[in-house]
């Protein structure tokens, strides 16, 4: 038995006693709420290939100015061809720029300057700041009101009712953070590569990369990964403080190429569009490589990059209600939410912490597409990812949406696609909005989650105007039914509360927890 010490972690929230008995094997405004509907629909199974379509939202992500490139007294230069970025490195020192890295792969230089006027007149290349990127700091806006954490239970809230120990095998998940420190929850399938000759290992910041690791790979009863089979291939890109930049970042991505991985995990973001991060998520995504972010923890109505870049899987974060977290940020790009608030993760010597915000919530789906790659032979990367989007459960108003995306991650859905006999219907979610009049109204929206169809299944919806009884005639695999009902008692002084409960008729439901949904409209909500 190895006890572990008490600590506290100021990033994250807290560290609290416990042990761990060594396993026999290895293994951060909201944007405003969009109308409801004014009757009930139907609405078939989502497609991976949807986009949101909602209007711009409020509190956009600032964008940095060419004042970094002055005040870094560094800068990138990304050269339009290999020829122009060759010819170029004959002139650096002659122009006085000192050389301090270089990619030949991305024909990029980083430079260091004395003189702005250095950067003149640099043919066919692109000259920007080497924006930072940093480890998520604590959520500047912080959870709201009633928001529940998970604890121990994130797992089970993804869909994951069985043993999953061999889950994830033979497939293998960069993380590119602050490293993975040795810890008992991640005995086995480690590699590490560190980039930057900065680290300090006694600094508290490096613990983010193994809490990180643990959520996709750990292998302890009180830190269970999704994937705990999968191989994690560590690069550390950042200094003691937790802060990398584009260019240490745009290396990590071309070291996971070259380290094998087929998903690659960024908890790490930067308000900083760098073309030359930009490319190596297309290099690596030409290869087969699946790139899941952050969207980062700023309360933002746009991901942080490189979670905005085309093609990454950009991961929100819900608290276990199912609600989305205020801090959270969303945008028509986000791909899906999944666990981030108070979620149990590992740290370094050791030691357990209450992980929060996107950078938890990212790792849960880097290990659902590692476990529904080994769980289905021959499942490529991509292929595994658009299963996941696909069968996310609904969530906020139907379709994607900047809020939720596709929805929520449902790992147990995509491993039962195609099985026969699941039987599953869940109230998915209640959604405040106003009808034309300006009356409140809420939106109840019901799922069928399994794989069969369902035929006569009765809703009872309670609110303060009573009680209202539906029977949805038939749903098949995926579709969801709306209807949207006044609460014209909500207003400046009174709240009100909406309970629905759904049951399946003739059939026993395999996850009774989603049949019943309770939620309370405040005022400040209207």
């Amino acid at each position: 038995m190895r006890s572990l010490t008490l600590a506290c972690i100021g990033l994250l929230g807290y560290v609290f006693y416990a042990s761990f008995q060594k396993p026999n094997s290895r293994h951060q405004s909201p944007p405003p709420n969009k109308l409801a509907p004014s009757s009930s629909t139907l609405t078939t199974p989502r497609n991976p290939s949807l986009t949101a379509s909602s209007p711009a939202l409020s509190s956009a992500q600032p964008s940095p100015t060419s004042d970094a490139l002055e005040n870094e007294r560094e800068a990138l230069l990304h050269f339009k061809d290999k020829a122009s970025y060759q010819n170029f490195l004959n002139q650096a020192t002659n122009r006085g720029l000192r050389i301090i890295g270089s990619s030949d792969r991305l024909r990029t230089l980083r430079v260091g300057f004395t003189d702005f006027s250095q950067l003149n007149n640099i043919d066919n290349a692109d000259v920007a700041p080497n924006f930072p990127v940093f480890i998520p700091s604590p959520p500047e806006v912080s959870a709201q009101d009633g928001a529940l954490g998970f604890g121990a239970n994130a797992l089970a809230a993804i869909g994951i009712t069985e043993d999953n120990s061999a889950w994830g095998s033979g497939v293998t998940v960069a993380v590119i953070d602050s490293g993975v420190q040795e810890h008992i929850a991640l005995t086995e399938g480690v590699t590490r590569l560190v980039l930057t000759d900065t680290a300090s290992s006694d600094s508290s910041q490096l613990g983010h990369g193994t809490a990180v690791a643990s959520i996709i790979s750990g292998n302890h009863p009180l830190t269970q990964g999704v994937a705990p089979s999968a191989d994690i291939l560590s690069i550390q890109i950042t200094d003691a403080q937790g802060s990398s930049n584009s260019f240490t970042l745009a290396e990590g991505i071309l070291a996971a190429v070259d380290g094998g991985a087929q998903i690659i995990n960024i908890s790490m973001g930067s308000e900083g569009n760098s073309s030359v991060v930009a490319e190596a998520i297309a290099y690596a995504q030409d290869r087969g490589i699946v790139i899941v972010a952050s969207s980062g923890n700023e309360g933002y109505s746009t991901p942080a990059y490189p979670a905005a870049y085309d093609g990454v899987i950009s991961v929100g974060a819900i608290e276990a209600n199912g609600e989305h977290l205020d801090f959270s940020n969303t945008g028509e790009n986000l791909s899906l939410v999944a666990p981030g608030y108070e979620v149990n993760a590992a740290w370094g010597e050791d030691l357990l912490t209450s992980f929060s915000g996107t950078s938890a919530s990212a790792p849960f789906v880097s290990g659902a597409i590692a476990a529904v790659m080994s769980e289905n032979p021959g499942y490529t990367a991509q292929q595994a990812t658009d299963l996941i989007l696909s069968l996310s459960n609904e969530a906020g108003l139907p379709g994607a949406d900047p809020q939720y995306g596709q929805g929520s991650l449902d790992l147990g859905r995509a491993l039962e696609n195609g099985t026969p006999g699941v039987y599953d219907i869940a109230v998915a979610s209640h959604v405040l909005g106003q009808n034309s009049a300006g009356v409140p109204e809420v939106t109840v929206v019901i799922q069928n989650q399994g794989t069969e169809s369902l035929f006569n299944s009765p809703v009872t919806i309670q609110t303060p105007q009573g009680p209202t009884t539906i029977s949805i005639n038939s749903l098949i695999p995926g579709q969801i039914y709306t209807t949207t009902l006044p609460l014209p008692s909500l207003n400046s002084e009174n709240s009100a509360t909406i309970s629905t409960s759904v049951t399946i008729s003739q059939q026993q439901d395999v996850d009774p927890r989603n049949d019943t949904k309770q939620s309370t409209f405040s005022p400040s909500a209207e």
